[in-house]
C-alpha cells in the first residue's frame, strides 16, 4: 500500500499531534493550488454552506483514507516489533546459556586458585620451620663453637701453674697483651658464667642424688618388717654411732687442695686471673686519672664494661648518708667491689671538705634579706662549683664510660647524698641551736616537761588526736585562760576595783613571765630572732638547692631524674615542718601583744593599731609562702591550713595560727576601749555622769591619762564647781561635746573602724594568699572557710557588743543631761509669758544635747562607713526617740511652756535630721506632732487627735494630761478627763508625785527613769 498521508518517521522523535493533524487537513481547508472552472458562489449564506460542505466531505474523505494508512502503517510497525521481539528472545537465550557456561567455568578456576593458594601456604610453612630449624642449628652450631672455644681456654687454666708470674708466661698473649685487654676481659666473662653454669649443675645433681637416696632409704626402712622393728633399739644406735663415726671423719678430714688438671684447679685459676685482671685495669685507670688521660681512661671503662665491673672505677667510696630512696638503691644494687678511691672521689671537688668554706659563725642580729645573703654566700659559692663539675663530667664521661648515665647518677648521687648535706648541715647549725634550745618546745616557748614529745606531737598525722590533747593543755596562763575567742562578751557593768578586775588584774601578773627562753630573754629574745633566720635561711638554701638541681637535670640533658633529689636532701630538716613556723609565729604575736595581754587592767593591754594586725597577717603570710615552697604538694594544704587556722574544730585555738591571735587581738582591742570609756564614764555618779559640762581641759587631762596609763601618784581630787553656773552657750555646749565625744567615744569607733579593715584586709588575704595553695584539696579548703567564718563572726559578735554598749553610755549620758540639766519652770514660765529671746533660744538641756548628737555624728561620719555607721546612727535616733518621749511626760506645760518644748523638739530635730537617715526623720517627725497637743486650744484638742493624728484615745491621754488646764478646761461644758477618759494621775500634782525641791529653783518633778534621780 502507498502512503501518500502518512509517513512513518513522523512518529520518532518531536511528534506533536496537532501538527500532524494540520499537515493532514491543509490539502483541503487550503489547497496550495485552485482547481480548475469557475469560483464557486459564496455570495449567499446557501452558497457558503454549500462550499463549507463540501470542504467538510472532502475533509472526511482525507481523514478516512489517513485512517486507513495508519492502520495499516500500525500492522507494519507490530510485525517488525514482533520479529524484533522474538530475534532478542532467542539472542538472549544464547546469552544466558553462555552466561552459566561461564560461571561454571570460572568456579572451577576459583577452585583451582584455592587449591593452590593453601598448598603455597603449606609450603611456606614448611619453609619457615625448616628456616627456624636452621637459624637454631646456626645458633647452636655457633653457641657450640664458642663453647668449644671456652672450653680451649678453660683447659689452659686447667694446666696452668700457680702464681701470677703464669698468667703472662703460661698463657696466650690475648690474655695480657695491653691491646687485647678487652677481648681479654670478655673472655674472662663468658668463662666465669660458664664455670658458674656447671658448679649449678653439679649442685642440683648432687641434691637430686642425694634426695634419690632418701627415698630409697626410707623405702627399705619401711619393707624390713616387724622383726627388723624390735631389733632397731641396738641396731639403730649401733648404725647411728657409725653415721655418726662417719660424719665426724669426714669433718675430721682436711679439705684437700685441687690437683693440676681438675676442673676445680681450673675455676680457682680462673677466678685469681679475674683478681689480677681487675687490678691491672683499675691500676691503669687510677694512673690515667691522676695523668688526666681520657684515651686511656676510657679504655680502662671499656674493659671493665666487657667485663660487667664498670661501676667498680665509677663509684667512690660508700655514700655517708642515707639520702633518699634514690641513693640507697643505688649503694644496694650497684653492687661494688671494693670501696678503694674511683674516678668520682678523685675530682678536685670532693678532695676538700665543706668545713674548708668560710661560713658565718657570729650571732645574728637581724633576718633581713642582708643578713641572709651574708650566710648563703659559702653555699651558693660550693653549688656554682658543684654545678660546673656536674656539666664538665657530662661531658668527659660520655667520652670515657660506655655507660655514661651511669656514671652521671653516681656522681649526681654523690653530689648531693656527700657536699649538699654536709654544706646545709654547716649552714644551719649554728642557727638552729641557738633557736631550738633544749629547754623550748617547736610549737609553744614552754618548758618541755609541760608538753609531750615533739617527735610523738608532730610525727602523726596533722589531724590526730595527741595533738588535740596538746592543744587543749597549752592554754596561756593568766586571766585569759578561761576566755576564748568565741566566748569573749563584753563586761558593761565592770568597775575598776571590783573582783572581777582583781581577778584578771592577778591573772595578767601572773602572766608577765611566762614566756622564758633558753638564752634568759623574754619572746623577742635572741631565740626568737635566730628561729627566724632559721626559717629564712632553710627556705632560701631550699630554692638555691632546687635551682642546683635545675642546673644539673639541663647539664645532664635529662639523662639523671633529679626529681626526687631536692625532697631527699631536706627531709631530715623538714621533719617537724611547719611546727617551727608555729613557734615563730606564736612567740612574734605575743612580743607584738606584750606580756600584759591579758591584764585585768586595760590600760596595761595593747592598743588595737593597724601596724600589729598587719604585722600578723604580713608574717602569716610569709610562713605560709614558705610552706607552700618546702612542703611536698601532698602536704601543703593541710600544712597551709595549719598555719592559718590550726585543728578541727577550726576556732582559731591552736598555738602560733593566724586565727588564733589576729580575732583574739581585735576582739581584746575593741573591749580595751569600751572598758576605758566605761571606766572613765563612772556609771552612777552623778557628777561624773554630767562630766562633759566640766572645763575640757580636764577632760583633755584624763585623754592624756588614757593613752599613757595611770599616774605614779594619785591626784588631788578636784575642787567643787560653785553652784551657780552661768547659761550655756552654743559655742561652750559644742565645745564641751566635742571632748566629751573625743575623749569616751572617738576611740572606741577608731576601734571598730581598724577592726573592720582588719576582717576586710582578712578576707583579701584569704582569697588571694590562703586558697591558691590549697586549690587541689576541697576538704582543707572547707576547713580554712570555717575557721575564718569563725573568726570574722567572732569579732563581728564582739563589735555589736562594743557598738551596743557604747550606744547604751550615749543614750545614758543624753538622759542624764535631760535628767540634771532640764528645770520644770522652763516649761511653766511664771504668769504665763515668754519673751522673744527665750523663744528662739533652745534649754541648757536642749543645747548640750543637740551638741552632743552633733558631735557624734560627725565623729560616726569620719570613723564608721556603710551599713555600720547608718545602724548604729539609726540605733542612737530610735533610743533618743523613745527617750525623748519618756522625757517629754515627765513635765506640765503651760501655753509659754509648750511653744518651748517645741522649739527644742524641732533642734533636736534639725540635728537628727542632719544624719540623713528617713526613718529617723518621720520617728521624730511624729515627736513634733505629739507637741501640737500641748500647743492648740482646748476646744481643738479632738480635731487635731482625730484627725491629724490619729491616735487612739487611751493613747492621747498621757499627752493631753500634760497640759496645765487639763483639770480646768472646758470643751462644750465637758472636762478633758471626762472627754478622753481616763482617771490617771497627772505629773507634777502633789497629791500623786514625789516632791523634789531641786538647786534650780523649786518645783516638782517625777522620778526619772532612765536617770535614776529626781527632776529639779
Amino acid at each position: 500500500m502507498q502512503l501518500s498521508l502518512i509517513d512513518p518517521e513522523a512518529f520518532k522523535d518531536g511528534f506533536s499531534l496537532g501538527a500532524f493533524l494540520s499537515g493532514i487537513a491543509n490539502g483541503v481547508l487550503d489547497p496550495k493550488a485552485q482547481p480548475a472552472g469557475p469560483k464557486p458562489d459564496s455570495s449567499t449564506a446557501a452558497a457558503a454552506a454549500r462550499v463549507s460542505l463540501d470542504k467538510a466531505r472532502a475533509l472526511l474523505e482525507v481523514f478516512e483514507k489517513a485512517e486507513s494508512e495508519a492502520f495499516y502503517t500500525h500492522g507494519e510497525v507490530s510485525k517488525g516489533v514482533q520479529a524484533l521481539q522474538n530475534t532478542l528472545a532467542a539472542d538472549q537465550a544464547k546469552y544466558q546459556k553462555a552466561l552459566a557456561s561461564c560461571s561454571r567455568h570460572s568456579e572451577k578456576a576459583r577452585e583451582a586458585f584455592r587449591r593452590v593458594e593453601e598448598h603455597s601456604n603449606r609450603v611456606g610453612q614448611v619453609g619457615t620451620r625448616l628456616g627456624d630449624r636452621l637459624q637454631r642449628a646456626d645458633g647452636l652450631r655457633s653457641r657450640a663453637q664458642e663453647l668449644i672455644r671456652l672450653l680451649d681456654y678453660l683447659a689452659l687454666f686447667v694446666v696452668l701453674p700457680g702464681g701470677d708470674l703464669a698468667f703472662t708466661e703460661g698463657l696466650p698473649g690475648l690474655f695480657w697483651e695491653d691491646k687485647k685487654l678487652v677481648e681479654a676481659a670478655t673472655i674472662a666473662h663468658k668463662l666465669r658464667a660458664l664455670t658458674s653454669e656447671v658448679a649449678n649443675a653439679g649442685e642440683r645433681n648432687r641434691l637430686a642424688g642425694a634426695a634419690a637416696a632418701a627415698e630409697d632409704a626410707a623405702a627399705a626402712a619401711a619393707g624390713s618388717g616387724n622383726a627388723a622393728a624390735a631389733a632397731a633399739p641396738g641396731g639403730s644406735g649401733s648404725s647411728g654411732g657409725g653415721g655418726a663415726a662417719a660424719a665426724a671423719t669426714a669433718a675430721e678430714r682436711p679439705e684437700m687442695e685441687p690437683a693440676v688438671g681438675s676442673l676445680e684447679y681450673g675455676i680457682r685459676r680462673l677466678g685469681q686471673y679475674c683478681v689480677w685482671l681487675e687490678n691491672r685495669v683499675v691500676g691503669r685507670f687510677d694512673q690515667a686519672v691522676e695523668d688526666d688521660n681520657l684515651r686511656v681512661m676510657g679504655e680502662c671503662a671499656r674493659i671493665m664494661a666487657a667485663f660487667d665491673r664498670e661501676k667498680a672505677i665509677i663509684q667512690a667510696r660508700s655514700l655517708r648518708t642515707s639520702l633518699c630512696r634514690y641513693v640507697l638503691m643505688f649503694n644496694m644494687c650497684l653492687g661494688l667491689w671494693r670501696s678503694g678511691p674511683r674516678y668520682i672521689s678523685l675530682l678536685p671537688v670532693f678532695q676538700s671538705s665543706v668545713d674548708e668554706l668560710t661560713w658565718v659563725r657570729e650571732p645574728a642580729v637581724a633576718a633581713d634579706d642582708a643578713v641572709v645573703s651574708e650566710r648563703l654566700r659559702p653555699l651558693s659559692r660550693l653549688y656554682g662549683t658543684l654545678g660546673d663539675t656536674v656539666a664538665v663530667e657530662a661531658g668527659r664521661m660520655s667520652s670515657i664510660f660506655p655507660d655514661a648515665r651511669t656514671a652521671l647518677q653516681m656522681l649526681v648521687a654523690k653530689v648531693f647524698g656527700d657536699r649538699v648535706i654536709m654544706a646545709l648541715e654547716r649552714l644551719l647549725e649554728d642557727t638552729s641551736e641557738d633557736a631550738f634550745s633544749s629547754s623550748t618546745s617547736y610549737s609553744s616557748g614552754r618548758p618541755l616537761d609541760e608538753l609531750d614529745d615533739v617527735n610523738e606531737e608532730y610525727g602523726s598525722d596533722a589531724g590526730s588526736g595527741r595533738f588535740s590533747r596538746r592543744r587543749r593543755r597549752r592554754r596561756r596562763r593568766g586571766g585569759r585562760s578561761g576566755r576564748g575567742v568565741l566566748d569573749l562578751r563584753m563586761r558593761h557593768d565592770r568597775q575598776s576595783g571590783d573582783g572581777g578586775g582583781g581577778g584578771r588584774a592577778s591573772g595578767g601578773a601572773g602572766g608577765v613571765g611566762r614566756r622564758r627562753h633558753s638564752d634568759g630573754g623574754d619572746s623577742a629574745g635572741p631565740s626568737v630572732l635566730a628561729l627566724h633566720l632559721y626559717l629564712r635561711l632553710l627556705a632560701a638554701s631550699y630554692v638555691r638547692t632546687r635551682e642546683l638541681a635545675e642546673q644539673v637535670d639541663s647539664a645532664t640533658s635529662g639523662q639523671v631524674d633529679v626529681s626526687g633529689l631536692v625532697g631527699g636532701v631536706f627531709q631530715q630538716f623538714l621533719k617537724l615542718y611547719p611546727a617551727p613556723e608555729l613557734q615563730w609565729l606564736d612567740l612574734m604575736a605575743e612580743k607584738d601583744l606584750a606580756p600584759d595581754f591579758d591584764s585585768g587592767d586595760p590600760l596595761h593591754r595593747p592598743a588595737l593599731t593597724l601596724a600589729i594586725a598587719e604585722g600578723l597577717i604580713r608574717r602569716n603570710a610569709e610562713a605560709v609562702q614558705r610552706c607552700a615552697l618546702m612542703c611536698p604538694a601532698a602536704q601543703v594544704p593541710s600544712s597551709v591550713r595549719l598555719l592559718y587556722v590550726g585543728e578541727a574544730p577550726y576556732d582559731g585555738r591552736m598555738p602560733g595560727c593566724l586565727m588564733e591571735h589576729l580575732p583574739g587581738y581585735l576582739i581584746a582591742g575593741v573591749e580595751r576601749e569600751m572598758e576605758l570609756t566605761l571606766q572613765l564614764d563612772g556609771r552612777g555618779d552623778m557628777e561624773a555622769a554630767n562630766l562633759y559640762r566640766r572645763p575640757p581641759q580636764l577632760q583633755l587631762q584624763q585623754h592624756v591619762v588614757r593613752q599613757q596609763g595611770p599616774p605614779v601618784a594619785a591626784a588631788p581630787p578636784l575642787p567643787p564647781p560653785p553652784p551657780p553656773r552661768p547659761p550655756v552657750t552654743r559655742a561652750a555646749a559644742a565645745q564641751a561635746a566635742q571632748a566629751y565625744v573625743a575623749v569616751r567615744v572617738a576611740p572606741v569607733l577608731c576601734a571598730v573602724q581598724y577592726s573592720s579593715q582588719v576582717v576586710k584586709r582578712l578576707q583579701e588575704y584569704h582569697v588571694k594568699v590562703i586558697l591558691p595553695p590549697l586549690e587541689s584539696s576541697a576538704p582543707e579548703v572547707s576547713a580554712c572557710a570555717t575557721g575564718l567564718t569563725l573568726g570574722v563572726r567572732a569579732v563581728e559578735g564582739a563589735v555589736l557588743s562594743v557598738m551596743h554598749a557604747l550606744v547604751d553610755m550615749v543614750v545614758i549620758q543624753a538622759e542624764k543631761v535631760l535628767m540634771y540639766e532640764q528645770r520644770r519652770s522652763e516649761f511653766l514660765p511664771p504668769g504665763d509669758h515668754l519673751d522673744a529671746v527665750l523663744l528662739d533660744r533652745p534649754t541648757d538641756a536642749c543645747l548640750l544635747v543637740c551638741a552632743l548628737f552633733e558631735a557624734l555624728g560627725k565623729v560616726a561620719r569620719d570613723s564608721l562607713y556603710g551599713s555600720n555607721l547608718s545602724s548604729f546612727l539609726l540605733d542612737v535616733g530610735l533610743r533618743m526617740h523613745a527617750t525623748f518621749l519618756n522625757h517629754m511626760q515627765q513635765y506640765v506645760y503651760n501655753a509659754a511652756g509648750a511653744l518651748r518644748w517645741r522649739n527644742d523638739v524641732a533642734a533636736y530635730c534639725d540635728v537628727f535630721r542632719s544624719w540623713g537617715l528617713p526613718l529617723l526623720d518621720s520617728r521624730l517627725g511624729a515627736v513634733g506632732g505629739l507637741v501640737g497637743i500641748l500647743v492648740v486650744e482646748p476646744d481643738q484638742l479632738l480635731p487635731l487627735i482625730n484627725g491629724t493624728l490619729r491616735l487612739d484615745h487611751r493613747e492621747a491621754i498621757k499627752y493631753v494630761r500634760l497640759r496645765q488646764d487639763f483639770h480646768t478646761a472646758r470643751v462644750q461644758g465637758r472636762a478633758l478627763q471626762q472627754i478622753f477618759g481616763s482617771e490617771d494621775a497627772v505629773p507634777g500634782q502633789p497629791a500623786v508625785a514625789a516632791t523634789a525641791i531641786g538647786p534650780g529653783g523649786g518645783g516638782t518633778a517625777t522620778a526619772a527613769v532612765a536617770g535614776g534621780g529626781s527632776r529639779r
